[in-house]
Order: C-alpha cells, then structure tokens, then sequence
C-alpha cells in the first residue's frame, strides 16, 4: 500500500510539471505573438538603437512606394493679432535639396538657433542613420527597418520616407557640447505644455503632418532584424515650433515658410496622432525647467 501511495504521488508530481512546462511554453508562445503584431514607438528605441550602414537599394528587389499626398490642403491660417510668443529663429526650406528631409532640416534650425555650426548636409552625411526605404523581396513579402531606429530612405531623394524621435535625439546628443546644452526627450508632451520652452526663447522639433492634414494609416511592412509588424502613418512631418497665440501656434515648417501658423486645435490632433513626439535643445543654465 505505502509503495502504491508513494507511485500515485510520483506520478501526480510528474504530471504538475507537465502541466507546467505546457503553460510556460503557450505563455512564451504568446509573447512572441504579440510582439510580432506589433511594434510602438517609445522612450527606449534609440537605447536599443544598432547602426544600418546605409545603402540606396537593397538588390533585386522592388521599393515600396509612398501614397501621394494632396498638397492642395493646407490648414495654415493666418492670424491679424500678433502672437503671444515668437521666437527669431532661422529658417531652412527643405524642397529644393532635401524633399524628405524635414526631420534633418528641423532638427538643423534649431541646433543653429542654439550656435552650431552646422547644415543640413552635414547633418544628414555624417550623423544621421540611414537604411533602405521599404521593400518586396523576391518572395513577395513587404519589408523594411524600423522608424524609431534609422531614417529610411535617402532625405535627398522624393522617394525616401522618414525617421521619429529616437533617431534625430541620437544625432543631437552626439552634436551638442554638453556643457552648453542638454537634449530634452518630451515624449507624450501635451504640445500646450511646450509653450514653456518656447516662453524661454527654445524652439521645439515636434512631429505631425503635412499641412496638418489628417493621419491616416498607410504601408505595413515586417522589421527585418525583429520580424516584428509596422504600419506606416501618412502624412509624417517634422516641424519647429517657434511660437504661439491664443488660438494657434507657429512652425519654421522646412515644406512652407518661416513662421508658418497654424489653428491650435487642428495641430494638438495632428501632434497627438503622431505619438506626441518632441525634442528640445536646452541651455545649460536653463535646463532646470520644470517638466511635464
């Protein structure tokens, strides 16, 4: 009887741990599903970041291409009474030389805005990381690199794609002298709150869109070094914020003009679909700003 008590038990432990080892495996399988359906932009990406040597095309392949934006909307709308608070700072049209390039060229404004001598060709030559836009393999499958890591695409071709905050915080830790400036990462800022920086004389890079036209899902592609899923928004743009008034605020945006206003209502809508994603440049003696 004791031999028989002692066998059930051996068992009925053997079977526990089987039990077990298939709930760690499903849990473990369940992870792996979620974080392949989906990647989110977040704080952390550039600590994670690995550097893509850049290359214009991947061989024998086909480049996804981008979904053509009607430029004819535009909610810039001008106001007749002076703004709150406008900061003087110089001003760089991306068109001609870089049409994808509004991340480097905002990104460039501010840091000359700070005293760096610097272009947007040095910028995007010797700091910005670069990997080949979105592409179909020969097995049919849409692939390409992560936004939170790398620019894709080339900023000096119309074809090139863009980059989000990780990336261009990456390029301004690397150019500023920290013992002039500090790099404020304000992710999931609310943009009103930004108007404290910019009531300090310091510019903000944000992100929204062209002519703060409305966000819109658009190509989805695999990471390739994750094999994680990634859906593009469209239309990504990379503004400076300079200035603000009652009703609106006002960009040096690299697509339009210096000071370019737009409806206060229409770009907090637009900031916040793009993630709330924001940069700023701030001097040392002034880094002891309150934050939010």
């Amino acid at each position: 009887m004791k031999d028989d008590s002692q066998n059930k038990k051996g068992i009925s432990e053997i079977l526990l741990i089987i039990i077990a080892v298939i709930f760690m495996v499903l849990g473990i399988g369940l992870l792996v599903f979620a974080f392949n359906q989906h990647i989110e932009l977040n704080d952390n990406a550039s600590e994670e970041y690995t550097e893509v040597i850049y290359q214009t095309e991947v061989q024998n392949t086909t480049p996804i291409k981008k979904e053509i934006i009607d430029e004819n909307i535009n909610y810039e709308t001008p106001s007749d009474l002076p703004p709150t608070k406008l900061i003087d700072v110089p001003y760089i049209n991306q068109r001609a030389k870089y049409p994808t390039g509004c991340e480097s060229v905002s990104a460039v404004m501010a840091l000359q805005f700070a005293g760096y001598d610097i272009t947007p060709e040095d910028f995007i030559n010797n700091f910005l990381p670069k990997s080949p836009a979105p592409y179909i393999d020969i097995n049919g499958q849409s692939l390409g690199y992560n936004p939170s890591k790398t620019f894709l695409g080339d900023p000096f071709s119309k074809d090139g794609w863009g980059c989000y905050f990780p990336v261009i915080r990456r390029c301004l830790y690397t150019i500023t002298d920290e013992g002039r400036h500090t790099v404020e990462t304000l992710y999931k800022t609310p943009l009103h709150d930004l108007c404290y920086y910019i009531d300090r004389d310091i510019p903000v890079i944000i992100w929204a869109t062209q002519g703060m036209n409305k966000t819109k899902k658009s190509k989805s592609w695999t990471i390739v070094d994750t094999g994680a899923s990634f859906t593009w928004v469209s239309p990504n743009h990379c503004l400076l914020l300079v200035g603000y008034d009652d009703t609106g605020y006002y960009f040096n945006d690299p697509l339009t003009h210096k000071n370019c206003r737009y409806p206060a209502d229409i770009t907090e809508k637009r900031y916040n679909a793009m993630g709330k994603q924001a940069l700023a440049i701030v001097p040392v003696e002034k880094e002891n700003i309150e934050q939010y």
